[in-house]
């Protein structure tokens, strides 16, 4: 399965996960490049950190109604595989997100000094 093909099979989540790694990434950066972080932009980026890996799994789930759906219907690998391919590509993007998310939060809290980064040798 190509890449162009797994992200075919991988669902509507993928997608939305798609736009959030966008938007976090969005966020890190502009952090990064203004030098600092505002309470808001930290705060958005916790929300993501939690959010990311439960839609991430909500994806999962349906991908792997579609794979026990394609075995009820006489086991055709080609559906079973679509469906596994995208619970684990849903998965994979949901931890993605959440952990670019928390990585830049922890980042630029340390730039900040605050407590929101935990400190840390780097900071």
């Amino acid at each position: 399965m190509s890449g162009a093909e797994l992200i075919r099979a991988a669902g509507p989540v993928f997608w939305i996960l798609f736009a959030l790694s966008v938007y976090t990434l969005y966020l890190v950066l502009a952090g990064l490049f203004r030098r600092k972080a505002t309470a808001r932009t930290l705060d958005r980026l916790g929300d993501l950190a939690q959010f990311a890996p439960l839609l991430g799994l909500f994806g999962t789930s349906l991908g792997m109604i579609r794979a026990f759906l394609a075995l009820g219907q006489g086991g055709n690998p080609e559906l079973l595989a679509q469906g596994i391919a995208e619970a684990l590509t849903n998965t994979g993007m949901g931890l993605f997100v959440a952990v670019v998310a928390y990585g830049g939060r922890v980042l630029l809290g340390a730039m900040e000094g605050g407590e929101e980064g935990g400190g840390g040798p780097w900071c």
